[in-house]
């Protein structure tokens, strides 16, 4: 959900503009990786968050 991730990037460092500014495509691939850096695993073949991500 887009405005959900563009959320989390805020709470993790990301200027509002640069979060709510991004195409799809960049805004989940930096949630994603802010997601694995704290720990959780992303399935790519599935497309979703393992576990409690």
């Amino acid at each position: 959900m887009p405005i959900r991730e563009a959320v989390y990037l805020v709470q993790n460092g990301f200027p509002f503009e640069v979060a709510f500014s991004l195409e799809d495509r960049y805004r989940q691939a930096f949630a994603i990786i802010a997601g694995e850096l704290k720990g959780g695993k992303f399935n790519w073949q599935n497309m979703e968050w393992d576990g409690d991500a």
